[in-house]
């Protein structure tokens, strides 16, 4: 994974996609992404070799393999191997490859979407505009050689009138834009050394939703006091680990009344809640709809 000791560098220009963003907008783009490959490239440029970027309305991805240039945006970017550029949709760019070390570079190119899902299971697929991802991004010596295996097995194995290789190549690009998101969302410089502490709570609470949490007894368990986990929420997911595992639970809640015929009494065991009646309030007043309703909608849907 690029998560732990991955560095990530912010190239100075206005034209840079938006940085700063948090891990709750990169959880719901990961979660609702889909891709669509146009293409991929392994391009190999010659000595004194120019080109501009061709295709401005698509996301693109350029790997230094191998050799050294420049990328020239609003600034002007030395290119060496291991950097991995994002080109989001719209941005112009000149490419020039350098005398000695002409540049070699794994090109791919992608249209991406989001689906908003809604309570009918007819969600709404919207374009993309950009990923929360730095316009240049440099990884340590151990993820890089990473990166670029994928890149390399994703560049060798996509050929575009084959099913099968296209479904392998989508599922490699979205470990790809996982590790790179997940990657850039760690590696703020203002994450304090409560960060690790606080992911390893929200993955506390992520996998044992069922069971009935208290936020004192969460505390107790990791050694830190009430107070100080309400901060750790509030400064890096900006609402209380109550309402996070609120929101946890009535998703698994809304599944099981979509997809199974588990009574009202069996779900909210099922989801932590301490008893039907404290299910349906809880449920309505995060949903604006009690559960019957969407059960009622799912009986309706067969």
């Amino acid at each position: 994974m690029l998560v732990k000791n991955a560095s990530v560098f912010y190239a100075n220009s206005k034209n840079d996609s938006p940085n700063g963003r948090g891990e709750p907008e990169v959880e719901k783009v990961l979660q609702n992404l889909a891709i669509d490959i146009h293409w991929i490239h392994d391009k190999i440029t010659f000595p004194h070799w120019s080109d501009i970027r061709q295709n401005m309305n698509v996301h693109s991805l350029y790997w230094i393999q191998e050799g050294e240039g420049v990328f020239r945006t609003d600034d002007e970017h030395p290119v060496s191997p291991g950097m991995l550029f994002y080109l989001r949709p719209g941005l112009s760019m000149e490419m020039k490859s350098g005398s000695a070390q002409p540049l070699r570079i794994t090109m791919i190119l992608l249209s991406l979407y989001t689906l908003s899902p809604s309570a009918d299971n007819r969600g709404r697929v919207e374009p993309l505009e950009v990923l929360p991802l730095p316009f240049l991004v440099k990884p340590g010596k151990e993820q890089g050689k990473q990166l670029s295996l994928l890149f390399h097995r994703i560049a060798a194995d996509w050929v575009p009138a084959s099913t099968g290789s296209q479904l392998m190549t989508q599922s490699l690009l979205y470990q790809l834009l996982n590790e790179l998101l997940q990657a850039e969302a760690h590696a703020h410089p203002d994450r304090g050394q409560g960060y690790e502490l606080f992911l390893r709570i929200k993955d506390d609470l992520e996998r044992r939703y069922s069971d009935p949490l208290h936020i004192h007894d969460l505390a107790v368990r990791y050694g830190i006091s009430s107070s100080y986990l309400r901060s750790l929420f509030q400064q890096y997911l900006h609402q209380s680990p109550k309402v996070y595992l609120s929101e946890i639970r009535y998703e698994h809640a809304k599944k099981l009344l979509l997809y199974t015929r588990l009574t009202l009494k069996e779900i909210a065991a099922a989801c932590g809640y301490s008893d039907e009646f404290h299910f349906s309030k809880a449920f309505k007043q995060l949903g604006g709809q009690p559960p019957s309703v969407i059960r009622t909608r799912s009986d309706g849907q067969g």
